[in-house]
């Protein structure tokens, strides 16, 4: 017995596999260690003459119960290793398989980004610039995912855009700065009118309001480059070591929460042309995800050597649940298209239901669409939007550090030092400023949902990474891939921001596990900067006229960040978190404490470090002190 607990329960789950042993794993095999010991008692009792009973039949069945101990033992060593480490190269066909699920996980944010940042820009529904930001949106996806693995945290790492710019973006929509004069059919569709009155052509439109389309974009550029200034700094300085004591989990729920409420309007906008559609492709999502995540289909044996191994088989409702949906809402649209019954007439609103609403986007797009600075025009300066920037980058940084301890206690990697977590963020900060060089209208961040198919698949090599990252830039290049994909009708788009959005408030409100909700302190400290962020908004968008300075840019300058709820509820949360009385274990703080204490000089670093940093400190010794790389490095 005693033997047992040192070889199963403390290699399993007090050895290099902690990190991923469960709670109920660890009670599986304390129950198991029981049941061994009444089987030993058995057997001296046996061989001691005090218990009359067949002793061939106890030591079979001693010896079934040896072969079970031995599978569960198996079974929880799967579950706490890697089929493929960090470092480690996978065979090819494993390489293009992990980097294909991890871009369609992510593929349907980043068509959502891209499409809402052409909304908000005032592009026609068919027009070919919504494939051009697609692709230029995947271009920055590849991009900075290499960035991110090769160069920041160093961790397998998917970045992908960031949901957190779309709520200042939608909050510009009360500055009548914003409207699209030339497309009163945009407004009306926004805005929740019933019907679309407009019978203006495409190119017409497109003659007409290209240059409202591009200066739209230019300041989007101007106010990303000025906001990622900050992930710059915090990168490169280290102050964000020092400005996490402050940022506990009350903040960043509040913070996190708000961002999926104040979206709640973008399912009902791309759902409204044909709710059905949209309640159908959510329906199917949420059966994939809930309901069929353990179904696995068979996979064909390739060779005579796989002919007598057991059939592999691959988890197709767990890895790409949207993806299906939305290949079988689509397929419905086109039937339901090809059987009239949706209206050719485009001022009706039920045309954006339409299979074929945006096939133009198709014939007008090139075969081949080159990324590069300044497409749209060269960056210009707006105040209010930098503001509504200002908080989004923010509030993604403090999102990637969370992800970043996720992903590395996923690949059963050492505690990630201080150092690679600013240069983590120093290189998002760098990937935001190439996105607004080149129009993107979004910046990048890490992708929560990607680090949980790390896990299910059990491959965290930095190979795959890069292969997927070549893999979208490659695919960015195909002007007619990322038009193709551009056309999916509104309600398909609109079930899956629903998804999406209820993601994120899970993901907000899963940062308050560890506060003590049974506080009233607490209970008032999370709530009313809740409702703050969500009642100031919308009274906002009840009374346009409601903040009157004198000063025009001043009254844009209020309304932006008085309308961001998640700047809004993350600086109330913030005040009052730290100013209210209340022990460090309540607030949740204790444990934050617990899971960002590291010290640097104690842990491995060769998984974070660069190999080449030491050659380069040699031509320039001054890289020995600074703040985002190794703090040890020899000469």
């Amino acid at each position: 017995t005693t033997m047992l607990k040192t070889t199963v329960l403390d290699h399993s789950c007090n050895g290099p596999c902690k990190n991923s042993c469960t709670e109920e794993n660890k009670t599986s095999l304390e129950i198991l260690v029981k049941e061994v010991q009444v089987k030993v008692t058995v057997m001296n009792e046996m061989e001691m003459g005090d218990l009359m009973v067949d002793s061939c039949k106890e030591k079979e069945k001693l010896g079934e119960f040896d072969v079970d101990r031995r599978k569960l033992v198996q079974e929880l060593e799967s579950e706490c290793t890697l089929r493929y480490g960090i470092r480690e190269t996978p065979p090819v066909v494993i390489i293009l398989a992990g980097a294909l699920q991890h871009i369609l996980l992510s593929m349907s944010g980043c068509l959502t980004t891209s499409l809402v940042v052409a909304d908000v820009a005032c592009v026609p529904f068919d027009h070919y610039i919504r494939s051009h930001l697609f692709s230029t949106t995947i271009f920055m996806v590849g991009l900075c995912t290499i960035m991110q693995t090769a160069f920041g945290v160093r961790l397998p790492i998917f970045q992908g855009p960031s949901s957190s710019f779309l709520v200042p973006l939608l909050a510009l929509q009360r500055d009548p700065k914003w409207k699209c004069p030339s497309r009163p059919e945009f407004n009306n569709y926004l805005h929740n009118n019933v019907t679309i009155a407009t019978n203006m052509s495409t190119n017409e439109t497109a003659a007409d309001s290209l240059q409202g389309i591009h200066w739209r974009i230019q300041e989007m550029s101007g106010a990303l480059i000025l906001a990622s200034l900050i992930e710059i700094v915090m990168g490169s300085s280290g102050l964000l070591k020092y400005l996490l004591r402050f940022i506990g989990p009350i903040t960043i729920a509040c913070t996190i929460t708000l961002i999926g409420t104040s979206l709640y309007k973008l399912p009902i906008i791309y759902g409204r042309p044909s709710f059905p559609i949209a309640i159908s492709c959510t329906f199917l999502v949420m059966v994939f995800v809930l309901y069929f995540k353990r179904v696995e289909i068979p996979l064909p044996r390739i060779g005579k050597k796989n002919s007598k191994k057991p059939r592999p088989t691959f988890p197709i409702f767990q890895l790409l649940p949207i993806l299906l949906a939305v290949v079988i809402a689509w397929i419905i649209s086109w039937i339901l298209t090809v059987c009239g019954v949706f209206t050719d007439d485009k001022a009706d609103i039920s045309y954006m239901a339409r299979a074929d609403a945006k096939a133009n986007i198709i014939a007008s797009s090139s075969w081949f669409q080159l990324t590069y600075p300044g497409q749209f025009g060269a960056p210009k300066l707006s105040f209010a939007l930098t503001l509504g920037f200002l908080v989004a980058c923010f509030s993604s940084m403090i999102e990637s550090v969370g992800d970043y301890y996720a992903a590395q206690k996923v690949c059963l990697a050492p505690m990630i030092p201080h150092h690679a977590i600013s240069r983590g963020i120093l290189v998002e900060g760098i990937g935001s400023i190439l996105s607004a060089t080149v129009g993107a209208g979004h910046a990048t961040t890490s992708y929560s949902g990607n680090i949980a198919v790390l896990s299910l698949t059990k491959t965290g090599s930095r190979v795959i990474m890069y292969a997927a990252g070549a893999i979208l830039l490659f695919t960015s290049l195909i002007g007619k891939a990322g038009a193709a994909l551009t056309t999916i009708p509104n309600p398909i788009l609109g079930g899956v921001i629903m998804v999406i959005v209820s993601t994120l408030l899970s993901i907000g409100l899963s940062n308050l596990k560890h506060v003590d909700m049974s506080s009233s302190r607490n209970i008032l400290v999370v709530g009313f900067p809740l409702m703050a962020g969500i009642v100031v908004p919308v009274c906002l968008d009840t009374y346009p006229t409601l903040i009157q300075t004198g000063n025009e840019e001043a009254n844009r300058v209020i309304n932006v960040v008085l309308g961001t709820p998640m700047f809004l509820g993350g600086v109330l949360a913030l005040i009052l978190d730290t100013t209210v009385p209340g022990t460090r274990e309540s607030r949740g703080m204790a444990h934050w404490e617990q899971i960002q204490s590291s010290d640097d000089s104690e842990q491995d670093d060769d998984i974070y470090s660069w190999s080449i940093y030491p050659r380069i400190v040699r031509y320039c010794p001054i890289l020995r002190y600074s703040i985002f790389t190794q703090s040890d490095v020899g000469i």
